[in-house]
């Protein structure tokens, strides 16, 4: 009797002891699938993030360069149309796929697709933006040509069309007593001096008024004037500074040759010994000069 109960004691331990243990085993699977299930899941949310994160990316990356240029707005209307399509394959994807290992190795592969048309498209803006710097470049390399050569066409045809004295001739008179003159060379006998030109037909430059200046240079290097018989002053051009002239005349140029004289006479003025020049400016350009010596 005895041997019996202890039998069943025995046999209930094992059943009990069995008990627990398919109750761990239980537990311990269960909390297996939950883990496995929690990664897969986290998994997913990651490559769903990172492929949203990169296409987001993508677009501000790519689009950060709109307007630069005709072509760079072209080529990112296509890249744009192709991150689109892109974009509605991801959404068509995640509806599609219920297998959630292939969802998230697809996902995975198209993020690295993404990837490799986002630099495919870095690498054509790249490419661009090098070719519009060096057009920039060849184009303001150009501008400065065209503007060198049309300031060289302006200068030769400037010089071209300034007008030039020839047959420049200073005279030194001195007055008879029956108020003729005749020539001298005496500074003590000169009265006044003539001083005559050629002003040479040129038919680039402009028809019209011109204005003729005479600066009579006395040996000590003064200009010989007065104000009161129409001394003054003009702007040389060439150093674009003010300079006294003796005499001014008007010229009505007609582009053909022109035979003037310029005379100035001082009364009561002395003269002294030496080289006196004669400089003739038209419209402030200097054209020619002549020197005269007094004894």
């Amino acid at each position: 009797m005895s041997e019996n109960k202890n039998k069943s004691n025995l046999l209930l331990i094992i059943l009990l002891l069995l008990s627990i243990g398919f109750n761990i085993y239980q537990y311990s699977a269960k909390n297996t699938l939950v883990s496995e299930s929690k990664n897969e899941r986290d998994s997913l949310i990651t490559a769903r993030v990172d492929i949203e994160k990169e296409l987001n990316e993508t677009y501000s990356e790519l689009n950060q360069y709109k307007g630069e240029n005709a072509r760079m707005d072209s080529l990112l209307s296509i890249a744009n149309t192709d991150l689109q399509s892109y974009e509605e394959k991801i959404a068509s994807l995640l509806k599609s796929e219920s297998n959630k290992d292939q969802l998230n190795k697809k996902l995975l592969d198209e993020l690295k697709e993404l990837k490799k048309l986002r630099d495919q498209y870095l690498e054509k803006i790249d490419n661009l933006l090098a070719e519009n710097v060096q057009l920039k470049k060849d184009n303001s390399d150009l501008n400065t040509k065209v503007a060198q050569i049309s300031k060289d066409l302006q200068n030769t045809v400037n010089t071209a069309s300034v007008l030039r004295v020839e047959y420049l001739n200073i005279s030194s008179l001195k007055k008879k007593y029956n108020d003729k003159y005749a020539p001298t060379i005496l500074a003590r006998r000169t009265d006044k001096f003539d001083i005559c030109f050629t002003v040479l037909e040129n038919k680039i430059a402009k028809s019209g008024t011109r204005t003729i200046y005479l600066r009579l240079i006395s040996p000590n290097g003064k200009v010989i004037g007065d104000r009161a018989q129409g001394s003054g002053s003009f702007n040389e051009i060439k150093s674009n500074s003010q300079m006294q002239f003796t005499l001014s005349k008007s010229l009505d140029y007609s582009n053909s040759n022109a035979n003037l004289c310029m005379t100035w006479e001082a009364a009561g003025e002395k003269y002294d010994v030496g080289i006196y020049t004669a400089e003739i400016y038209i419209d402030g350009v200097f054209s020619s000069s002549k020197t005269i010596e007094l004894k």
